[in-house]
This record gives structure tokens, C-alpha cells and sequence, in this order.
């Protein structure tokens, strides 16, 4: 499969930022990141959602920025083999999915390859090698836990959905709801609004609806806290409960957070002096992990998160962890919790802060964890990380997102010369 995952290989030129109402035609010829394929024209360099490398097709320019342009295949003119229709009747539209018009095996053999492709770009300097990528997969259907749903109207109609791609307009909903959301909530969203058509409830103000699945309940999350409770095996079956305060992270794939934590709890090495958890939100790792290591420290931005965290660890009976409340972007670790010998990290989209990679680099752990929701700059970080001190020995994908251009993967490095003392999982 061919590939160019960055997708702009020169700075963008200046020139006219209009939208072009001219249709062009264009044969993409490699899959590149965030869900978009490549093609090149007379006019410029063109990333495309809806088109599949190899076929020929028609779009209009979208967006523009020098010789780069963005668009959407409006006309299909020579089908791939690998297409199928879309069962989404906003598709390609709405812009939330980016894989509905392949099926979701060609799906997780795309976001590999690109994953794949995107170390080896960033490793090429340091000769880094990369292990084989481990796939984890569920129903790519149903299986969002939360979602925000933008509110609006076109003239006088009441309309509620997503944002269209390269616009803020919102495409409505489906009359079945999103492909991505649990009936529960599809349901819920159904509710709301008919409640404001039949007038027993006021045209609300709000320009989002924001729902997240506690059981079976659909819940107004920013304004209420949320309970989930899972089996994972540990390899004993376990039930943990944790807690999200309002408006508080939470990992949305609810098929594959026990995966997920299960999958950090086999790669992280017994018997720990203690850890070391950056971004740890509401404390989810640390009880699944709670016999890894005699002590624990957390780190996370929100004084709401720390406190949740305490809480959730009493909830499951589990012993005191010391949860701390800092700005990882602007405040340093302080150095008596840097000599753990065991780092993890769950870091948001931007990944982690000069001041984490700097203190990293400085005190040098046995281990490092690492799980991101962007592996661009999952890859930049483990570029700096390892250097000749350090080897990679997982990458695992887990799709949280089907249909989507998003996926996590969780990487974990190892010191060269302590790699014999952690199990190779």
C-alpha cells in the first residue's frame, strides 16, 4: 500500500484562500493521514475525503492554503474494488467519520500502515527500530460512551447534528441517529428533541448537547457526574468503579477500555518500586495497576480530577495513592518524585511538554508507557525519548474511534541495558 502519511512535504505558499467553484478532476494515489488520500494536479496538491487510491474522481476545493488544497469526492468516476456504500446516509458530508466508504477490516489495515509509516518517518535519524504493531479491535458500531451534538437551525427548522467538513454548517442527524452512538443515546438525543417540537420543553439556548452513558442512563455530562463499572481480567477477572466528575475525560470507547487497561497492566513489569503516572485523570490506571508497586504518584491539571482520583481508589478498596494537582506545561516535576523506575503517560492530542520530555531525558527511568490518542506526536516524543538509551518494545493500535481518522496506541520503551530484567510482552 502506498503512502505519504504527512501529507505536505513543503511549506504552504501564499495565494488565494477562497473556495473554487470549479470541479477538478483527480486520481488519488496514496492513503496520507486524518482519514485523507493524495492527489496532484496542475493546480496543486490536493487531500481528499471519500476517494480511495486508484480510483478517478471529482471534487471541488474546499479549502485552501497556497498550493494545498482540501476537498471532498463529489463524483466518482473510476470506482476502487475496495469501495463499498456507505452506511451513513451523512456520509461523506458530515464531517465526524472518515472511513465509511471502505469496509472496517480495509479500515485497521489503513490506520496500521499509516501508523507504521509515521515512526519510520520520525525514527529515520536515530535508526530506531519499530517492533510489530499489535492490533485491538471491537464492534466498530454503538460504541461511543460520549458526544457532543452541535444544536442549531436552518431558516426556522430545528436541526441537530455534526459539522460539516471544512465548515462550521451542521448536517442533521439521520432520522436513525448516529452510527457511532449507543441506541441509548440516539434515543435520548430523539427525546429532547421532540419534547421541543411538541412544547413541553422550551427551545433550549445551548449550542451543544453534551451526553455520556452511565449504564443505561444517557446523562448531561458537564452537568453531572458519571459512573462506569467494568470486568477486567488481570488476569483474574476483577470488577473495578471509577467515577468522572462533571465535565471530566473519559477514554469513549466503551468496548475497549477494559482492552485497553488490560493491555497496559501485561506490559507494565511486576514489582515496582514506584510509579510514576503523568495525566492521570480521574485515576482509571492506577486501580487497575494498584498491585504493579508499592508506591504510586499522579500527576493531572484538574484539583477536580486529583480529588476524584483519591475518591475512586476508597470506592474499590484499594490503599491511598498520592495524586498531585500540577500544570505539566508550564511547572516542573519536583525531583523527589523523578527517581521513580517506571513512567506512564496518557497525555491529551499536543503530547507531552518540553518540561516532561526535559525531565525524562535528565533522570532516565528503567521504563516508560506511553498511551496517545495522536500518534504524530506520539511519534515526535518517542524520537526524543529514546536516543541511543532506549528501545522500543510494543506498539499496539487500538481503534477507540472506527470509522474515524483517530485511533490510540500505546507504546512502551525500554532501557537497552535493563531491557533483560522486563518481560518481553
Amino acid at each position: 500500500m502506498k503512502t505519504e502519511s504527512e501529507g505536505q512535504n513543503g511549506s504552504p505558499k501564499k495565494g488565494d484562500e477562497k473556495r473554487s467553484s470549479e470541479k477538478i478532476l483527480l486520481e488519488p494515489r496514496a492513503w496520507v493521514n486524518l482519514g485523507y488520500s493524495i492527489a496532484n494536479s496542475k493546480e496543486g496538491t490536493f487531500f481528499l475525503k471519500n476517494a480511495i487510491p486508484g480510483e478517478a474522481v471529482s471534487a471541488f476545493p474546499l479549502k485552501k492554503s497556497g498550493s494545498l488544497f482540501w476537498g471532498v469526492a463529489s463524483e466518482i468516476i473510476k470506482y476502487s474494488p475496495e469501495r463499498i456504500v456507505s452506511d451513513c446516509s451523512s456520509f461523506p458530508k458530515c464531517g465526524g467519520c472518515s472511513y465509511r466508504h471502505i469496509s472496517y477490516e480495509k479500515e485497521l489495515e489503513v490506520k496500521k500502515f499509516l501508523l507504521q509509516e509515521t515512526l519510520e518517518r520520525s525514527f529515520l535519524k536515530n535508526h530506531i527500530q519499530i517492533p510489530e504493531i499489535e492490533i485491538l479491535s471491537r464492534d466498530p458500531i454503538g460504541y461511543r460512551n460520549t458526544a457532543q451534538i452541535q444544536l442549531g437551525f436552518a431558516g426556522s427548522k430545528r436541526i441537530a447534528g455534526f459539522y460539516e467538513e471544512f465548515s462550521h454548517s451542521i448536517v442533521p442527524l439521520p432520522s436513525y441517529g448516529c452510527k457511532n452512538l449507543p441506541n441509548e443515546m440516539n434515543l435520548a438525543f430523539l427525546e429532547f428533541f421532540q419534547k421541543e417540537k411538541t412544547g413541553s420543553a422550551p427551545i433550549s439556548k445551548a449550542k451543544t448537547l453534551s451526553y455520556r452513558l452511565d449504564g443505561e442512563r444517557v446523562v448531561p455530562y458537564k452537568q453531572e457526574t458519571v459512573v462506569f463499572r467494568e470486568t477486567i481480567r488481570i488476569p483474574k477477572p476483577k470488577e473495578i468503579v471509577w467515577e468522572i466528575p462533571r465535565g471530566g475525560f473519559s477514554q469513549i470507547n466503551r468496548f475497549l477500555v477494559p482492552l485497553w487497561l488490560e493491555k497496559i497492566y501485561e506490559l507494565v513489569p511486576e514489582g515496582q518500586d514506584s510509579i510514576l503516572e503523568l495525566y492521570c485523570g480521574s485515576g482509571l490506571i492506577s486501580i487497575a495497576l494498584h498491585d504493579k508497586s508499592k508506591n504510586w504518584i499522579g500527576y493531572e491539571l484538574s484539583n477536580d480530577s486529583v480529588k476524584q482520583a483519591k475518591k475512586n481508589l476508597s470506592t474499590n478498596g484499594l490503599s491511598a495513592r498520592d495524586f498531585k494537582s500540577l500544570n505539566l506545561e508550564t511547572e516542573s516535576i519536583p525531583m523527589e518524585d523523578l527517581n521513580s523506575t517506571f513512567w506512564i503517560a496518557n497525555p491529551p492530542r499536543a503530547g507531552l511538554s518540553k518540561k516532561v520530555v526535559q525531565s525524562f531525558q535528565k533522570n532516565k527511568p528503567s521504563g516508560f508507557l506511553y498511551s496517545s490518542c495522536n500518534h504524530t506526536t506520539l511519534a515526535r516524543d518517542l524520537a526524543e525519548l529514546c536516543g541511543d538509551s532506549y528501545w522500543i518494545t510494543n506498539v499496539v493500535l487500538l481503534d477507540f474511534f472506527p470509522r474515524t481518522k483517530h485511533f490510540e496506541v500505546i507504546a512502551k520503551i525500554e532501557k537497552r541495558n535493563t531491557s533483560s530484567s522486563f518481560s518481553k510482552n
